[in-house]
């Protein structure tokens, strides 16, 4: 016992000895960078193998694997310099592991060390997702690319920790390093096509008793071994300048459209910052959007396809001027344009004004859900009600649908086997919600469907779509979420690389997602256009 008392000390010692001499973390490297397409978990100074001798003392840590809708631990087996596991299945794969070393004693303080070690098996920066596990994995790094900067997020217990202290290792650089900011975030120009051994230090104000040692405060680090792309791939798509939010976009047939929206600060509307653009882009030949005829302006509105058209619904109007208090009217109208001949029709309007919905086509029925009415000063009534109008009809008309249990809006709608899918929103009482509601048509039911990953804001001004019978949503976070076959639950499958909310998410002809306009809360409105193809999200792992 005393042997392996000095054993657990000489350890420790090497473990934080002083400046200059080396410290061990867990790591973990999958992917293209391991060495054999296994995972290897090493314990060491940064992503490499170094002093194998000392895995003994971290061979109790437990591998787990992330993959869409599925988690799994992983049986480590000691190697010659590292621990081993074999990956289960294809795919973008995340791996992680959360492991109490034990408390050690210091300069004469008493600490709980912890380590948290992360990675990913790809360098394709759309699969980095967060494990968003608190329990699992409670202080996390997780990365983006923003043009030239990779960004670290990172979070203790699922919010943004603030001067975390940050250390960026690799071959051939000097090590940088820094805190994050208020937000959490920690932002670099890195030299692309490098391996980084990226490593976060985090210091908990907390006492207790560990196997019979007291210990005053807890020490965590989060290591996180990343490979960047060599480049990134241009998606040739120009921005949508000025950029806005709360706008309605469709795709019908090659073109993207978009209508109106906001210009202005948020939180603040007015005449002057409303968009009355109507514009669309060639997604076959995307050198740049082409203004249409001027439109009147709308904000918070919902725009569909349908046959070759593009329906506008709803939405509101801004009366004051710029220095003047807010005097916003949802309106009612509803008009169709008609790209063959670049004209629009009027519509039967809406029974009473409603803006902040969304709306969705289903077969040739035409669905409007969530928003409220204003009316400049009066009281804002939220809408209890749902309506559905058939579009073989000339004229159309409005008819209720059976109330849906919620008051909301700034929701989205998506498609699934049929059926119609309210995501999340901001609720009349309680707040932003990530909850979820299906309504079905062939039995005019809604029931409970399953809530969105993440925290509550992301079902804030999300924006869904399907694709065939797969329903996909993305987030205020940069959550690329799709529904699972049985309905069960959302499953994260990548992140998109300009997190954005009331924005709009649409499906090009040949099954890719188009990503326009929106903001950020952390940078304000998003110009950048992204494209991705849940098709190759399947297949991104090096």
């Amino acid at each position: 016992m005393r042997q392996t008392w000095q054993s657990f000390l000489a350890a420790a010692a090497l473990l934080f000895a002083p400046h200059g001499a080396q410290a061990h973390f867990l790591w973990i490297v999958a992917g293209g960078q391991s060495p054999d397409g296994k995972v290897h978990v090493y314990f060491s100074e940064s992503a490499e193998p170094d002093e194998p001798e000392l895995l003994n003392r971290v061979a109790k840590a437990k591998l787990h694997q992330v993959m869409p809708g599925d988690l799994v631990e992983l049986p480590l087996v000691r190697g010659e310099e590292s621990l081993v596991a074999s990956p289960s299945g294809t795919g973008p794969q995340t791996f992680y592991v959360s492991h109490t070393y034990g408390a050690l004693t210091r300069g004469g303080d008493t600490f709980l060390l912890n380590y948290h070690a992360k990675c990913y098996n790809s360098d394709q920066p759309m699969v980095w997702t967060a494990v968003g596990n608190a329990n699992a994995l409670p202080l996390e790094i997780t990365p983006r690319i923003s043009g030239n900067e990779t960004i670290l997020q990172v979070t203790w217990k699922g919010e943004p920790l603030a001067e975390a202290e940050v250390t960026i290792e690799a071959e051939g650089l000097e090590n940088i390093e820094g805190r994050t900011d208020k937000r959490g975030s920690f932002a670099k120009e890195l030299p692309f096509g490098k391996k980084y051994s990226l490593r976060v230090k985090h210091v908990e104000d907390v006492a207790g008793t560990y196997e019979g040692t007291e210990y005053k405060s807890a020490r965590h680090y989060a290591t996180l071994a990343l490979q960047l792309p060599s480049q990134l791939a241009a998606n040739g798509l120009p921005k949508l300048d000025p950029p806005v939010t709360s706008f309605g976009g469709a795709i019908v047939g090659d073109y993207a459209y978009v209508y109106g929206g906001h210009l202005g600060d948020a939180h603040h509307y007015s005449e002057p910052g409303q968009s009355g653009r109507f514009a669309r882009l060639n997604l076959k030949h995307p050198s740049q959007w082409e203004d249409l005829a001027s439109v009147p302006k709308r904000t918070g509105l919902a725009m569909v396809p349908y046959k070759g058209k593009v329906i506008r619904i709803g939405g509101f109007v801004a009366t004051n001027k710029d220095e003047e208090k807010d005097a916003l009217v949802s309106m009612a109208d509803v008009a169709s344009y008609d790209p063959a001949t670049n004209t629009w029709a009027e519509l039967t309007a809406l029974p009473k004004g409603r803006s902040s919905l969304d709306a969705l086509v289903i077969g040739d029925s035409l669905y409007v859900v969530g928003g409220w009415f204003m009316n400049a000063g009066e009281e804002t009534v939220w809408h209890d009600s749902a309506l559905v109008a058939d579009l073989t009809q000339s004229p159309i008309v409005w008819k209720e649908l059976p109330n849906p249990p919620f008051h909301r809006r700034a929701l989205s709608l998506g498609e699934w086997k049929g059926q119609l899918v309210a995501i999340g929103g901001m609720q009349e009482k309680g707040g932003p919600t990530k909850a979820t509601a299906i309504y079905n048509p062939a039995t005019q039911t809604w029931s409970d469907g399953p809530e969105l990953q993440g925290n509550n804001m992301d079902g804030f001004g999300s924006s869904a779509f399907a694709i065939g019978d797969t329903l996909y949503v993305t987030t205020m976070s940069g959550k690329l979420q799709r529904l699972s076959h049985d309905g069960g639950r959302w499953d994260v499958i990548a992140q998109v690389a300009h997190p954005r909310f009331f924005h709009r998410m649409l499906p090009t002809a040949d099954g890719k997602l188009l990503i326009v306009g929106g903001a950020s809360m952390q940078t304000g409105k998003v110009a950048e256009v992204e494209l991705i193809d849940p098709a190759e999200l399947l297949t991104a792992r090096k």
